[in-house]
């Protein structure tokens, strides 16, 4: 939901309100369709693997456990 939110939202949707602005020299706009959404769909994936690796150690089925 956030990828789509920021990939179609950002990038399409508010595209005209969001070029006023500049980031690192490019239209804000621009920048979300072209980089943004890629660097967000990766942090995505970093929480991910941060949320399921607490969940497991929760859970005590994580890879570090001793299974003896």
């Amino acid at each position: 939901m956030v990828w789509f939110a920021v990939s179609f939202g950002c990038g399409i949707f508010l595209v005209d309100f969001l070029n006023q602005f500049t980031f690192a020299g490019f239209q804000l706009g621009f920048w979300f369709a072209q980089q943004g959404s890629i660097y967000t769909f990766v942090v995505l994936i970093f929480v991910y693997a941060a949320c399921i690796a607490r969940i497991d150690r929760k859970y005590k089925v994580d890879e570090d456990s001793d299974e003896s």
